[in-house]
């Protein structure tokens, strides 16, 4: 740990840190050394003509840290796809305070932030993004939101406001963006990334995105109440390499027949359920494994810590 702190506080970021100590969210950074170097060692293998895909946060409903839940993670939802000068963040929970850390070892770095809606656990993360503060980064927000319900920087100045939280949105020095849109229209961001969108339901109006990046195509479709008729959410995923997928309900075997039918049914490379129920424990989700794969032999579930190469053969 020791090597792992020398580096960190390393030439390159030691002006960040000592305009920052005084922030809990930043020394974090330190304390966690040896996950952003990890990070780093084990992106160094990769290929670079294809995009990689890593989860930060897998537990839907609140964080669920401690041993029961070791394997698979506690963290709340987060999915990074680093497209190589360019990357997509899924969802903002508390996944995305350790993907932070990890996007200090790699500044300055552009991103896209894609949100599935904005319900607490998947914009709680937010303030303790290392990055944020780096003033060489740059963020852009986006949410498919009606103009009706608001706009995502509202959202998230409200979030960083007193008395739910005490520091400002405005604390950050990265460059921030912040983008609305009609859920069902699609967007091109920069490095020939491509985003086509749909509206979808969790009890409250939802996004579920697919993104067409080096190497392949990702589809994010969570915390989706399960449509009567499938058709439309299996015409959109249709041609995904992985489709990261999860319904909301208390019958989770159920819920990985509806999972297993789509990918199926649309033809997809791999399924990755994901928002796994804050009270699972690794044992209750081995088995659960066990039963969705053999419902479809190419998923499994998400664990927090997973990193693929997207368009990479799975078994």
């Amino acid at each position: 740990m020791a090597s792992c702190l020398k580096q960190i506080k390393s030439a390159q970021f030691a002006p960040f840190l000592r305009g920052h100590v005084r922030f809990k969210g930043v020394l974090c950074v330190l304390k966690n050394a040896a996950i952003v170097l990890s990070v780093i060692r084990r992106g160094n293998g990769l290929a670079a003509n294809r995009s990689v895909l890593t989860f930060w946060g897998v537990r839907g409903g609140i964080p669920a840290p401690g041993g029961a839940t070791k394997q698979f993670g506690g963290n709340s939802p987060c999915v990074e796809v680093n497209c190589g000068d360019r990357i997509v963040v899924f969802d903002a929970g508390t996944g995305l305070r350790v993907l932070g850390q990890s996007l200090m070892a790699r500044s300055p770095v552009k991103g896209d932030l894609l949100f599935s809606h904005t319900n607490f656990n998947r914009i709680c993360g937010l303030p303790f993004f290392a990055a944020a503060f780096h003033p060489k980064n740059n963020f852009a927000f986006w949410c498919g939101h009606r103009p009706e319900e608001g706009n995502i920087q509202a959202v998230l100045t409200t979030l960083m406001t007193d008395p739910v939280f005490p520091v400002p949105i405005d604390i950050f020095n990265a460059q921030l963006s912040f983008h609305d849109f009609p859920a069902g229209t699609g967007f091109a961001l920069d490095s020939g990334i491509e985003v086509a969108s749909i509206a979808v339901s969790c009890g409250l109006p939802g996004t579920s995105y697919k993104v067409h990046c080096t190497g392949g195509t990702i589809g994010y479709a969570c915390a989706l109440t399960p449509p009567d008729d499938l058709t439309k959410l299996v015409d959109f995923v249709t041609g995904c390499d992985i489709l990261i997928l999860s319904f909301v309900g208390h019958d989770p075997d159920r819920l990985d027949a509806i999972a297993a039918e789509v990918a199926e049914r649309a033809g997809i490379g791999q399924l990755i359920v994901t928002d796994h129920a804050p009270e699972a424990t690794d044992d209750d989700l081995l088995a659960r494994e066990e039963g969705l794969m053999n419902r479809f032999s190419a998923s499994r579930l998400a664990r927090e810590g997973d990193c693929m190469q997207i368009g990479e053969p799975h078994h």
